[in-house]
């Protein structure tokens, strides 16, 4: 059985975008540690599942000449992986190795984790986490805890409708800025 996992950076106050869609406050790359943690788990292998907004933000920086420049190993990575995007509205997935998941998301994802092939990991996509933990669908919880907080967002658990219960297993302070990786189970 394929393992599904969730990794989303947040606030301080447990945003993981501003008002409208803005994620700038996060400065993961522009840290050594931070960078090296993105350059080894972008090599995971996982096949990365996406929401439509958060696919088409990531489809306009990552192809980019600019990020083969400024981050070539991450942006090799994520060209290269294999990618699902759901959504009811977009008609292609043009990404390289991208393909499109409409309908009932839930459902196709239980089979999808029962079939062979890699581990699958959801990047972001805060109303895909909510559904899938909803669901009991999501395996483990990667969460980078920046030292920001916002005024205003959206939160990543906003939308769930029953208690989320997680085990934490373990943590990872990138020193130099302070962000916080949590890495949690569910119960």
């Amino acid at each position: 059985m394929r393992k599904l996992s969730s990794f989303t950076f947040i606030t301080l106050n447990g945003y993981f975008k501003g008002l409208n869609e803005d994620t700038s406050w996060h400065h993961q790359l522009n840290s050594k540690e931070a960078a090296s943690y993105a350059e080894q788990s972008s090599s995971s292998g996982n096949t990365l599942l996406f929401g439509r907004k958060t696919y088409e933000m990531m489809y306009s920086f990552w192809p980019t000449p600019q990020a083969a420049e400024l981050f070539p190993t991450v942006a090799g990575n994520m060209n290269k992986a294999a990618k699902i995007v759901f959504s009811n509205t977009l008609k292609d997935a043009l990404w390289e190795n991208s393909s499109l998941i409409s309908g009932n998301i839930v459902e196709q994802v239980k089979s999808l984790k029962q079939t062979p092939g890699s581990d699958l990991t959801i990047l972001g996509s805060g109303s895909i986490v909510s559904q899938f933990s909803d669901a009991g669908l999501i395996d483990e919880y990667q969460i980078m805890l920046d030292p920001v907080a916002i005024g205003k967002g959206t939160s990543i658990f906003g939308d769930i409708q029953q208690n989320l219960n997680l085990k934490l297993i373990s943590s990872k302070v990138f020193e130099k800025d302070g962000i916080v990786l949590l890495h949690y189970q569910k119960r």
